[in-house]
């Protein structure tokens, strides 16, 4: 039936006055029913607060409130709480007005462990109203700093702004900012509306607003006034004598290398050490633990696809350490015996973590130390085992914290095991914890400048390449010594040319052919690990450019970053000249993009992807020339920051024989004035195989004309062959 709309202009004057007096009739029904809900509500709380206080009565004295929480039933209809009863804390025999064993006061269910839940009911939803995040909420019974709905109180929290003072955020109260005026270190801060103070007031203000019934003031967390005010750390003395550290890794440090090993002296060699890439981050690992020799067995966790580049590097850094005493593990049934230095990867130790005789390790070094980022995994849980357990333990990681603050907390807990009560004191105070249908939420973040601090002063170091760019050359390179176990040196093809190879009938140019056939075959050889090194650098976040040689290289590694998700460009042989602007376009300033793939000979010059502050070859070339112009394809005008560049060596393949020909190469170059590049200086240098023949073996025989001839066999082998994945530009 339709509805007619009344004409109020055609209504006579009674007509008019019984509207009016309906709707006055109206409001006061509503109003009555109001207040009867109000009042019956605050019967059932007082009742139920007589009772729990009979049961749970303390002094006045002890109390002190840090924070106001509220209680949401599971169910549709949500019971009103007035005046949530604050949690206590009592205080020390000496003073002391730190929390000692915080519980949160529930009205209507009682004592609840604010690190827990076990004692709630299945029936009912607990929704701790923690007044540092605005984000949590209790269906508006609650408007954060200011009053109550459902009562007169007034909440806010203390928050570090500084080592040495602090803030209260909250609403307006007139007899507390008396209280505030009356603290010697008191400023207001007219712009943020805010009041800070020194820390050695933090107990003496909150004991004198505690006595303030309608307030509620969260104090700072105990780990913040452990680190800032009753115990603070002790500063980094940076002329601490190394001499005890090995001469050959003391001597080339540089400035910040040796303030980092020196921090994590001071620390007593718990430490995470999260400099920017390429900033050497293994080499401080090495002198600190070095420096606490006397503390060893060492245990090295790393990612798999790095560690035999760990290998290399104890044997370079740490000559005093033979080579016996270092063993690498690739399965549970290796026999480590007496040796001093184990290094294994992180699934290898989450399998095997209560087989392996872990308690005679006095130090642990974890590197990449992101991969801990999930407290929920075996590997987390296995590598927070081993740190209970080790006097020393060092992380490092150039990217502590790949999207959240809450991937911190198992590395802060690895350094401290009791740094925080639980995962979730930590998240709730800055991750911006907040209680879902579904459970916590611990994605966000909050308080990030306390915790900064607090990393700062207590946990960690950490330099950016823009901090150190006067110590840092504009271009370093490191070679990565691949995964053995991960190269297929048992085919019948590897083992054929490695045969003709070390034949002695073959003449000077009959070799470097065979070398070339060999190179052709390594790239499928080593393309396991490869892949393996290429999806740890996707796991980390880390952008980067990558480039091959030969087409079954770059489908693999096409194949890996797919499987991965990761947003990539690709050019090669095929690529056209628009297609390429627009795809380093998408690398430049579209940081979704996380790789670049290249080829070698088709995209060395012309373009630039200065976004890139990694180059990694996963393939050799043996002109050193087009390698220096791949690697300034990052390191050229624009690029801000000194620039990393890796080269993936596969022993026992045409890499060993490949390497050393063009570090002579460009070694001769250089010293002529002819080149400011030099690849002697890489920072690890490749083992050579006693029994493989020297470069002099090979090239002796040859003169300017059969290098003219070897570049018409190049050209043979990779537009004739298609060995190779894109032509030359």
């Amino acid at each position: 039936m339709a509805v007619e709309l009344l004409d109020m202009a055609t209504l006579t004057p009674e007509q008019l006055q019984r509207i009016e007096e309906n709707k006055r009739r109206a409001q006061e029904l509503r109003r009555s029913k109001l207040l009867n809900q109000q009042s019956a509500s605050a019967t059932v709380y007082q009742n139920n607060k007589n009772s729990f206080s009979d049961t749970h009565h303390k002094r006045a004295s002890d109390v002190v409130t840090v924070g106001q929480d509220t209680l949401k039933r599971s169910s549709s209809s949500t019971v009103p709480c007035p005046e949530a009863q604050s949690p206590k804390r009592v205080a020390s025999e000496t003073g002391d007005n730190r929390l000692q064993g915080v519980k949160t006061v529930l009205p209507f269910y009682g004592n609840i462990q604010a690190s827990s839940h076990k004692n709630s009911t299945s029936s009912t939803d607990l929704w701790i109203n923690n007044a540092a995040h605005s984000n949590v909420r209790a269906d508006n019974d609650q408007n954060i700093f200011g009053k109550s709905q459902s009562s007169n109180k007034i909440t806010g929290y203390c928050k570090l702004v500084s080592k040495d003072r602090f803030v209260i955020d909250v609403g307006y109260h007139k007899r507390m900012i008396d209280i505030f005026k009356t603290m010697g270190s008191a400023k207001y801060d007219a712009p943020s509306k805010r009041w800070s103070f020194h820390i050695k007031d933090h107990n003496l203000l909150l004991k004198v607003l505690d006595a303030e019934p309608d307030l509620s003031i969260s104090k700072l967390p105990d780990i913040v006034l452990r680190t800032f005010l009753s115990a603070p750390p002790a500063p980094v003395n940076y002329e601490i004598d190394l001499s005890r550290i090995d001469k050959q890794l003391v001597e080339n440090l540089m400035p910040f290398q040796r303030e980092g090993i020196c921090f994590g002296i001071s620390r007593k060699g718990r430490c995470l050490i999260a400099d920017d890439m390429g900033l050497g981050k293994t080499v401080q690992g090495l002198g600190i633990a070095h420096y606490y020799y006397s503390d060893w067995p060492l245990l090295i966790v790393t990612p798999s696809s790095v560690r035999y580049l760990w290998l290399e590097a104890v044997l370079s850094w740490l000559p005093s350490v033979p080579l016996h005493h270092v063993e690498v593990m690739n399965t549970g049934k290796d026999y480590v015996g007496d040796a001093r230095v184990v290094i294994l990867s992180y699934d290898l130790l989450a399998r095997h973590h209560k087989d392996l005789n872990l308690s005679r390790f006095g130090i642990v070094i974890l590197d990449e130390s992101h991969f801990l980022k999930n407290i929920k995994t075996a590997r987390t849980k296995a590598a927070l085992f081993v740190a209970r357990g080790c006097r020393r333990v060092v992380l490092l990681s150039g990217t502590p914290a790949l999207s959240r603050p809450c991937e911190l907390y198992t590395q802060i807990a690895a350094i401290e095991h009791n740094a925080f009560p639980s995962f979730q004191t930590y998240g709730i105070r800055y991750c911006a914890g907040k209680q879902t249908k579904w459970g916590w939420d611990f994605s966000g973040s909050s308080n990030m400048e306390e915790l900064q601090l607090l990393l700062e002063h207590r946990f960690m170091i950490r330099r950016l390449k823009s901090d150190v760019i006067t110590q840092l050359p504009s271009k370093m390179r490191q070679v990565v010594v691949l995964n053995p176990s991960s190269i297929n040196m048992k085919s019948d093809e590897v083992e054929s040319w490695l045969k003709r190879l070390h034949s002695k009938q073959l003449s000077g140019m009959q070799r470097r052919g065979a070398l070339l056939s060999f190179f052709a075959a390594t790239g499928n050889v080593k393309l396991k690990a490869v892949k393996d090194y290429i999806a740890d650098l996707l796991e980390a976040g880390k952008k980067f450019i990558c480039f091959v040689h030969h087409k079954v290289v770059m489908d693999g590694l096409s194949k890996t970053m797919e499987d991965k998700k990761a947003s990539y460009i690709k050019i090669d042989g095929s690529t056209t000249a628009s297609e390429r602007k627009a795809l380093c376009d998408k690398f430049q300033f579209d940081d979704n993009y996380s790789a670049a793939l290249l080829s070698i000979t088709a995209a060395n010059a012309g373009i630039t992807l200065t976004a890139a502050k990694l180059v990694v070859f996963a393939e050799l070339f043996w002109n050193p020339g087009i390698l220096i112009q791949a690697e300034d394809r990052a390191h050229r005008i624009g690029q801000r920051d000194s620039v990393l560049v890796q080269y993936l060596i596969a022993k026992g393949t045409a890499d060993d024989h490949l390497w050393p020909m063009i570090q002579n190469k460009l070694d001769v170059l250089h010293k002529a004035g002819l080149s400011k590049d030099s690849f002697m200086q890489s920072d690890t240098a490749v083992v050579k195989d006693k029994t493989q023949s020297t470069l002099e073996d090979f090239f002796d025989e040859l003169n300017d004309s059969s290098d003219n001839l070897l570049a018409d066999v190049v050209e043979e082998i990779e537009f004739k062959e298609d060995i190779c994945c894109g032509a030359t530009v």
